[in-house]
Parts: C-alpha cells; structure tokens; sequence
C-alpha cells in the first residue's frame, strides 16, 4: 500500500496564555486576522480561534492553554483524507475522525506521542462516506 499525499500544511496549533492579546500580537506583527467563517469555533472564548495572514496561505489554530502545544494539522483533499483513513487503520494507529461541522479531522499521534491532525475542508465528499460520524463527535477508529 502506497502512502497517501498531503495538499500541504492547513495550520499550525498554538497554545497562548491571553488568546485577545495574542490576536493583536499576530495582527500587529505578522499580519494575521480573524478567520471569521470559522469564529463559532472559538464559543468560550478559549479556542480554537484561527488566523490567516494576510495572502490566506498560513493559518493558526490559537488556544488559551498552559504547556506543550498540539502540533501541526496537515490539509488533504476529500479523496486523500479518506486514503489517509484506511493508510492509519492498514498501519493499525489509532485515530479520531471528527465532524467539526464545515471540516473533518483525523487526529493521531506520533511514535513520539505528539499529536497531529489532516483536515480537510471537503466536508461533504468525506460526509457522504462517512454519514455516521455526528456533527461535533469524534469517534475512535482503531483503539
């Protein structure tokens, strides 16, 4: 079994002790801004909250949280997301599929037990495959 592509980086996780003052950081500094269309994500107030500069090519994922942050979400199409599926389940990795509503992720860890994520902004492709993971579930695939 061959190994799946990737379509490149969709964001980087962040851990940030003030999550307002780290968007007028990043504003201020790098030129980021508010992703407004996926803003709902951030309903506590403690993430994620995504920005993206300003050409849209680099997007992070902001929490307000202590330690060590979650590590890189890589983007796939629909088609390799679910390639990337049945490569973690061939491999036996323990995965997670979430339905964040207008994405789908696949969470997992690495030999070093730092987590990862591919995601994919094809929801309705990877829905119609997989209709039984709910909207805001995630649901283990191989334990």
């Amino acid at each position: 079994m061959s190994i799946p592509k990737l379509a490149g980086i969709d964001h980087c996780h962040l851990n940030v002790d003030d999550l307002a003052q780290a968007v007028k950081w990043y504003e201020r500094v790098l030129g980021f801004s508010v992703v407004e269309a996926l803003a709902f994500w951030n309903e506590d107030g403690k993430g994620p909250l995504t920005l993206e500069d300003a050409n849209a090519t680099t997007r992070l994922a902001l929490f307000t949280a202590q330690g060590r942050s979650k590590g890189i979400a890589f983007l796939a199409t629909g088609e390799q997301f679910i390639a990337w599926l049945e490569h973690f389940e061939h491999l036996n990795i323990k995965t997670v599929l979430a339905d964040h509503g207008v994405t789908f992720s696949i969470y997992f860890k690495d030999n070093s037990g730092n987590s990862h994520e591919i995601t994919s902004h094809d929801y309705t492709q990877i829905k119609t495959v997989y209709p039984q993971v709910l909207l805001g579930s995630n649901t283990a695939k191989k334990s």
